[in-house]
């Protein structure tokens, strides 16, 4: 399976920074920023609380077992960084 890796960066208020891959399939692309918001929420970063973040398309490539796993039952995959 193919996939898109969106690199993401995140500050929040607090100084804190967040840095992770996004990684979906052709069907998903547009969805990247709603899976952005929702990993952060799971993280307990309010949307409200973030000063600076970008989320930008890195590269295409074939995906391992696990991320398609979790692209075919989620929509995406997550990597922290």
């Amino acid at each position: 399976m193919q996939i898109h890796v969106f690199d993401t960066h995140v500050m929040t208020d607090s100084g804190q920074y967040i840095h992770f891959d996004v990684l979906v399939n052709n069907e998903n692309i547009k969805e990247v920023e709603q899976y952005a918001k929702q990993y952060l929420a799971s993280l307990g970063v309010k949307i409200d609380n973030i000063k600076q973040s970008r989320c930008n398309f890195c590269h295409s490539e074939l995906a391992d077992l696990e991320v398609q796993d979790n692209i075919a039952n989620q929509g995406h995959s997550i990597i922290r960084l």
